[in-house]
């Protein structure tokens, strides 16, 4: 290049008039600095890598030395390299390296070698306020700055420093007013998800899902390692797209595509193991006798001489294992991703299993300029085998019997072959009896996919039809040994078997129009939409087992009980948005969706719902860059939507007939029928609306980027049982009768503290605020949670939050008689069901979620924490393991019980044999002496990772701590309890029996070829 740029100098000159000796004389002082330029050459070769150490393809480098006035640039290969040949070395030079979606990298005063090559290591950190980033919405996408609604994207970035065996475990803690629900700590159990609280009492308040545009019942069998992404459309006028399902939002979960370039082999690894965080400690065999005794009963200790602790023996090392594989490249043309993972746990309690496996394809093909064709394809396969836990197992439960069950017998019988039993209960279980002898075996395969095509009408004008296909079939088999457990005993053994199998039918075709005119930006779509759903389901339930070698039903000589059951549900649709942006400042959306259901009758069966949001981007006013540089981008937000609710039981509307016994006419034997239920033909769409204000704002260079909501959502026509006259023959018929509403503030953080060639650390932060109210509930009230022999636990009553603890005031104990004291209305009348009152709450004041995450050359640091305040825990386990109203083994809490007259203590004397109590079980009544602080703060995973980076391979090694450390005040083993399932709208936040959440170590390898 210098020579050149000489010799065109020198052919100038000679056009200029001048002597011989003064043409000699310029020309050797070119020539001179031709050569001295010359000589002064560098060579520059640099590496150009993601934060995780995956390469770059199409970086743009830019090289300048101002004082030479030199400006070159050259773009990264399919290996992230770049090279420069010829860059002047006469000073420091400039180095700036770019990507769309990530943070410049600008190395000022760059030294070059004079020697020869040099040799630079680029790293990019991800932007997390990329305006120019296109996220994922409903039927399209759009770029993250003409977003106007409240959507919140998760990237598979913010997954990768965290091995998840669930979607609900990547989700957790990850963005502001999402809360994700856990029934228990086991491996085969599953979450639910509440964007912004719960929206209805008593019909479905999970959000909908939708994998790759389809939606589907259950995403807990979905391999978090195929995920690229998901949005999560929070407010109506994000989610008001999808109409009569959108009322408790929506989440769009993308999976992972081909790209064009090379292709990309991964392979992940890793190995686990897990126990409980802790033990709660029960009374050892001379305690337990001692309180027996207390009781008014005695022990033969010659006959009863164990110490067992039932904990260590029901509680094991759990284990897990994951192995996941993926294969991603194409062409121009073509695109493909390939990925099948497997899955094994053992739980922390015996017996426990559980098994997935899966596998994904995702094809794209482009026929031309115009048309394109693909397909998203997902198997899954689940396997478990649980125990009996929560609520749902009651008195049954393990986790119950392991507390309260006798120290003083031993597992087993001298021969070793039966489960030995309670000296004083012959009907109690063994708790390892229990536990293996009481399994429940579920067997669940999934299918979903969809076929796309779409064709570029016009550059303006998109035309899209889909059809998507979900097939799901569920087995479970469950079987009571007739000698190992208490019901098996009284009925000689049980059996059941049922089968679920779900059809999902849907087409989908939409138009989409975009069109720039000048500073107006314009979109519009319409689309119709239609889905079939087929439901089959059968049980039957057998007794009177021969002996527990046969664990099938067909075992079983008497049927208790066989029932089939097929439902079809039909939906209609017709969706529309329109979209207009002015000069990057202005921007209105606004959605219209009409849905009909055959869930409804007749009259009531089309819905509709309208949506709109404006935004202004205020940091592109004039006035505003002037007076604010350091806030690069400010947009302030308003929506306002209806959305609906309809996951109601089919035929709702009709009044069902079902089996009512048998009859004798004349000398046959009849089965009989009665309608069970009154229909009503005006049920309609439980319908929320919601009005959401917020702001999104980056600053310091796009280094800092929060954003903020504040939302009041209202849900009205809630359907609800409603009291009739008796003189119908019903007593109560559902209708549209109630009210709730949930206010909020939502607050997200993101910031990249230090970004270095070797060094960078990044922080995430959101913290979520929501406050729940029924606003009516026909004048009536709602009781749930029922504790087994205790009464319901849960009011639902206008005025209260969800999740309303009920039950007696305890104001202590009573240090003459040492028995409870409670808030009385009238002393004379005594303890009486009037005097029952709220006594605490289940939801949370607040919650926040933070994340560090550290990266010093080929090592990686990242933390998690998560926390809970304010929440209120019922902790009814307590009610069996320190009631003492049974000669069950009790907590070591008792050991400060009430012995003599005039002692203070916390602890009453035992309800068993207790003559001075007004009546029976007066000490152990649901009470405030069970409410807790449920408050915790978790150090939710901690990651150590290493990168070796070879020539064609990027080898990490990681080891992962999970749940390492909780801070609470909360006696029980776990405060993240839901004993009533994740699924329960009001019964929230009581602990009966409940699996805990377990502390695992994880130690694996991931490897990029």
């Amino acid at each position: 290049m210098p020579r050149l740029m000489s010799c065109n100098v020198f052919q100038r000159i000679r056009s200029v008039s001048l002597s011989s000796k003064g043409r000699i004389i310029l020309y050797c002082l070119l020539l001179i600095s031709a050569m001295a330029n010359g000589q002064a050459t560098a060579r520059l070769k640099g590496l150009v890598q993601d934060d995780n150490g995956r390469a770059i393809n199409g970086a743009v480098v830019v090289a300048k030395n101002d004082k030479l006035h030199f400006s070159q640039g050259v773009q990264t290969d399919t290996t992230g390299t770049f090279y420069f040949n010829n860059l002047p070395n006469n000073g420091f030079i400039s180095i700036t390296v770019s990507f769309t979606g990530y943070i410049p990298q600008l190395f000022d005063n760059y030294t070059l070698s004079k020697d020869g090559l040099t040799t630079m290591y680029v790293k990019l950190m991800k932007d997390t306020f990329n305006l120019g980033e296109v996220v994922v919405v409903g039927y399209g996408t759009q770029r993250k700055k003409d977003i106007t609604g409240s959507i919140a994207v998760v990237s598979a970035h913010a997954l990768e420093n965290r091995p998840n065996v669930q979607f609900g475990d990547a989700l957790e803690g990850k963005a502001a007013g999402v809360q994700i629900i856990k029934s228990s700590g086991s491996p085969e159990s599953g979450f639910s998800i509440r964007i912004r609280g719960t929206s209805s009492i008593t019909s479905g308040s999970e959000p909908l899902y939708l994998v790759d545009g389809v939606p589907t019942q259950s995403i807990s069998e979905i391999n978090p390692s195929d995920i690229e992404s998901f949005s999560i459309l929070k407010d109506a006028s994000a989610a008001a797209i999808y109409g009569a399902s959108g009322a408790n939002g929506v989440v769009l979960i993308t999976t992972k595509r081909g790209t064009n370039g090379k292709t990309i082999v991964s392979f992940d690894s890793y190995y686990g193991i897990s126990n409980v965080r802790k033990k709660i400690p029960v009374l050892n065999s001379t305690q337990y006798a001692q309180l027996i005794h207390d009781m008014g009963e005695s022990i033969d200790t010659s006959v009863f001489d164990a110490n067992t602790n039932w904990q260590d023996e029901l509680f094991r090392t759990g284990t897990s294992q994951n192995l996941n594989l993926s294969v991603r490249g194409g062409n121009a043309k073509s695109t493909f991703y390939l990925a099948g993972g497997l899955v094994k746990q053992n739980g922390v309690v015996i017996s426990n299993t559980m098994n997935r496996a899966n596998f994904k394809t995702n094809l794209d093909h482009k026929i031309s300029n115009i048309f394109k064709v693909g397909t998203s394809l997902s198997y899954n396969r689940w396997y478990d085998v649980d125990v009996s836990e929560g609520a749902n197992g009651g008195a049954n439960s393990v986790l119950l019997n392991t507390l309260t069950g006798s120290p003083v017998i031993r597992v087993y019988n001298p021969a070793g072959t039966k489960f030995t039993v309670d000296p004083f209960y012959q009907d109690l279980d063994n708790p390892v009896g229990l536990a293996r002898g009481n399994d429940h075996y579920y067997t669940k395969n999934r299918f979903l996919g969809n076929v796309y095509a779409e064709a570029n009408i016009t550059p303006d004008l998109k035309a899209r039809t889909m059809l998507g296909y979900e097939n799901y079939t569920g087995k479970y088999q469950s079987f009571v040994d007739p000698y190992k457990t208490t019901e098996g005993r009284s009925k000689k053994g049980m059996g059941n078997y049922s089968s679920d199998a779900n059809e999902y039918w849907m087409s989908e075709n939409t138009l989409t129009y975009q069109k720039l005119l000048g500073k107006h930006n314009i979109g519009a779509m319409a689309g119709f939409i239609a889905s079939k759903t087929v439901a089959d389901a059968a049980s039957i339930s057998t007794r009177n087992f021969a002996n527990g070698n046969i664990t099938t039903v067909n075992g079983g000589s008497i049927i208790d009980a066989a029932t089939q059951a097929i439902t079809k549900i039909s939906t209609s649709s017709v969706i529309s948005r329109l979209t207009y942006g002015y000069d990057d400042r202005y921007y209105f959306t606004g959605n219209f969706r009409a849905d009909g259901s055959s869930v409804f009758g007749p009259a009531s069966r089309w819905g509709y719902f309208p949506a709109f949001s404006v935004a202004w981007r205020i940091s592109n006013e004039s006035f505003f860059k002037e007076q604010i540089p350091a806030i690069n981008d400010l947009k302030f937000r308003f929506s306002w939507g209806d959305v609906g609710n309809s996951q109601i039981p089919a035929y709702s509307y009709l009044g069902i007939i079902a089996a009512s016994g048998s009859y004798v006419f004349g000398n046959q034997v009849t089965a009989g029928y009665t309608p069970s239920t009154l229909g009503n033909d005006d049920l309609h769409w439980e319908t929320t609306r919601q009005t959401d204000f917020g702001f999104d704002m980056s600053l310091l260079n796009n280094r800092l980027t929060i954003v903020a909501d504040y939302y009041n959502k209202k849900t009205i026509d809630l359907l609800l049982q409603a009291p009739i006259p008796g003189s119908s023959g019903y007593t109560t018929v559902l209708k549209n009768v109630g009210s709730l509403q949930n206010r909020g503030f939502e607050f997200t953080a993101s910031s990249k503290n230090i970004v270095d060639r070797k060094f960078t650390w990044s922080t995430d932060f959101n913290i979520s605020l929501n406050r729940n109210k029924v606003l009516n509930v026909n004048d009536g009230i709602i009781y749930d949670g029922a504790i087994n022999s205790k009464g319901n636990s849960i009011i639902v009553k206008a005025g209260l939050p969800l999740g309303s603890f009920f039950g007696y005031v305890a104001q202590g104990v009573d240090p003459k008689t040492g028995n409870m004291i409670y808030t009385i209305a009238d002393k004379d009348e005594g303890l009486q069901t009037s005097d029952m009152a709220v006594i605490g709450n289940a939801n949370p004041k607040y919650s926040f979620g933070i994340t560090n995450d550290f990266k010093y050359n080929n090592w990686n640091f990242s933390f998690f924490i998560q926390s809970v305040q304010g929440n209120q825990i019922l902790n009814a386990t307590r009610i069996y393991s320190e009631g003492m109203w049974a000669l069950r083994n009790q907590s070591a809490a008792v050991l400060n019980r009430w012995r003599n007259e005039g002692e203070i203590t916390n602890v009453p004397k035992p309800d068993y044999n207790n003559p001075d109590a007004p009546y029976s079980n007066y000490n152990s009544q649901i009470s405030s002496r069970f409410v807790e602080d449920g408050s915790y703060i978790r150090l939710k995973s901690l990651t150590l990772g290493y990168t070796l980076k070879l020539k064609a391979t990027n080898l990490k090694l990681y080891c992962t701590g999970e749940n390492l450390l909780t801070i609470t005040k909360y006696s029980g083993y776990d405060p993240e309890v839901s004993a009533f399932g994740h699924n329960s709208n009001t019964a929230i936040g009581v602990d009966f029996g409940s699996y805990p959440q377990t502390r695992s170590f994880i130690f694996g390898l991931n490897a990029t070829f």
